[in-house]
This record gives C-alpha cells, sequence and structure tokens, in this order.
C-alpha cells in the first residue's frame, strides 16, 4: 500500500500539482485579505493596437493578419495581468533582475522625454565650440614601411633591420625599389593618407603610438609592431581644419540631445532621491569592507 502512494507521489504531474497547492496556499495564507490597491481593468486602447500593428509590420514588412492581431493582443493583455499580479504577490521585490528592468525602463522613459528638447541657435554655437575636438575630421599620414618577419629571421631580426635601416638611410626618399626591400608581408608598404584609426586596426596601437613621434623626411627603426620589425618613412602629416557647425549639425544636435538625456536623468533622479531615506545597514559587514570605507559616518543616506 505504502509503496503505491510513494509511486503514485512520485509521478511529475502529481509533484508539479503540489508545488502549484502550496504556492496558491502559502499567498492565500499570508497574502493581505484585500487587494484594493491591485487594478483589475485592463485597457487595450487604440494607440496600444497601432503599435502592435506598427511594431509587427516593421519586422515582417506586412501588416499582421486579423488572427496575428488577436494573438498579439492576448499576448499582451496575459502579460499584463500576470505582472500586475506578480507585483501583488510581491515577487517584484527581491527579483534583481526585475528591479533593474524597471529601473532601466524608467530612466528610457525620462530620457525620450529629453530627447523632445531642440537646442536653440546660441546654445548649439556654444557646444559645438566647447565639443570641437568631436567633430573635427581625423588627421591623415602618409609613410611606407619595410617589414622583417621574426618567424623567418629568428634572432637576426633585429641585426638584418638595423643593416637596412643604414642601407635606406643612404639612398634616401623611397622609390619603387625600396618596396622590394624587407620581406613579404601581408599588408601594403604605401599607406596613403591613412588616419590613426586605419593605422591602429591594421598595425596595432603600439606602432601607431611610434608612428606619431617619428619625424617627417627620415628613415626610422626598428619600429615593432605584432607582426614583427618595420623600417618606417614619414612623407607627410596632414592635420585636418576645424570643422564649420553647418557641416557637421546633425551630429553635433544628436550630440547635444544625448548629453541632455544624461544630465536630464541625473537630476530626475536626484529629484527622487531627496524623497527616500536611505538606511545602510553595515552592521554584518566584514570590518574594513569596500562598502564602510567608501561610506560616510553617518549611517542615514538622503533625506526624509
Amino acid at each position: 500500500m505504502s509503496n503505491g502512494i510513494f509511486r503514485f507521489l512520485g509521478e511529475p504531474l502529481i509533484q508539479f500539482l503540489l508545488i502549484g497547492a502550496c504556492i496558491y496556499g502559502g499567498y492565500a495564507l499570508f497574502a493581505p485579505p484585500e487587494e484594493s490597491d491591485l487594478d483589475t481593468t485592463v485597457v487595450v486602447d487604440a494607440n496600444r493596437i497601432n503599435g502592435f500593428v506598427a511594431q509587427w509590420s516593421s519586422r515582417w514588412n506586412r501588416p499582421p493578419t486579423a488572427e496575428e492581431l488577436d494573438g498579439l493582443v492576448n499576448s499582451y493583455v496575459r502579460e499584463e495581468i500576470l505582472y500586475r499580479q506578480a507585483v501583488a504577490m510581491g515577487l517584484d521585490e527581491d527579483d534583481p533582475v526585475t528591479r533593474r528592468r524597471m529601473a532601466q525602463r524608467l530612466e528610457f522613459l525620462t530620457g525620450d522625454l529629453a530627447l523632445l528638447a531642440e537646442p536653440d541657435e546660441a546654445e548649439l554655437e556654444r557646444y559645438f565650440q566647447d565639443n570641437i575636438d568631436q567633430f573635427r575630421a581625423p588627421d591623415l599620414i602618409s609613410f611606407v614601411q619595410v617589414f622583417f618577419d621574426p618567424d623567418a629571421r629568428g634572432e637576426a631580426t633585429l641585426e638584418d633591420a638595423k643593416q637596412m635601416l643604414a642601407e635606406l638611410t643612404t639612398a634616401g626618399v623611397p622609390d619603387p625599389e625600396t618596396l622590394q626591400a624587407g620581406d613579404s608581408f601581408m599588408l601594403p608598404n604605401y599607406f596613403n593618407s591613412a588616419t590613426e584609426l586605419e593605422v591602429r586596426k591594421r598595425l596595432g596601437s603600439g606602432f601607431n603610438q611610434s608612428l606619431n613621434d617619428l619625424e617627417q623626411g627620415v628613415w626610422h627603426g626598428p619600429v615593432l609592431s605584432g607582426f614583427g620589425v618595420h623600417l618606417v618613412y614619414v612623407f607627410e602629416r596632414l592635420q585636418a581644419p576645424a570643422p564649420l557647425l553647418a557641416d557637421v549639425r546633425p551630429q553635433v544636435v544628436e550630440n547635444w540631445q544625448r548629453e541632455q538625456v544624461e544630465i536630464f536623468n541625473r537630476k530626475f533622479y536626484e529629484s527622487l532621491k531627496e524623497r527616500y531615506t536611505v538606511i545602510i545597514e553595515d552592521d554584518g559587514l566584514a570590518p574594513g569592507s569596500v562598502l564602510q570605507t567608501a561610506k560616510q559616518p553617518s549611517t542615514p543616506v538622503g533625506a526624509g
């Protein structure tokens, strides 16, 4: 008899029903007797339905059918009901993922409000002048590099490069024959009007940093990169002229609006924070913890 009961209770479906009954029973036992604060009316208005249609059309390049739209509405209603009930049961209180998403969503909403602002001409000009380097076109550099492969030359790589440097220095300005010196390389020998980003992506940040320090019109080396050893001759550097607001206006407006969003969100949070009293209970922290050393002596933070 007892074995039959254990086998019965061991069935997955029975275990699932028992767990569900425990959750329901616990909620019924500990939940507040009344849910007067719970809004039990779910409204799906025309704006939301139009939003469903627009989102579907954007993703699938066609409007939804009546059946598909009905499914979107039913899915929203189901999610809304479950969300409200979960909040009423307090399931969101100790869930870091839920808290983070809701906080981010609030910031997105307030950020959207800030994006509605448009700067006047004087303010935009002032912002542009204060941040003009952000909108300047990249500087350009033209140079030749001769490569020495350490995989092929081994310990003789640096010595071979120094010997070739002496020969190239005597020869002077690079010519097509110069490009035949050194070892074969996957990248070009001649870089014409290259940007710093292009050099950094192709030859690495270390090579680019060394390149910035090289005098024009002289052979230099050895210059190291992640590939190996290089001899370098810089032809010229072209500094980009100062930009004009008219040429970069859309980018300036976008950057200005992004900064306004950050300012708005920061002020919005500070205004909310003033309404709260934050108490950090640090009694259980280990002595000398980061939080204890970073905290002010007074425990309450914020205003009541």
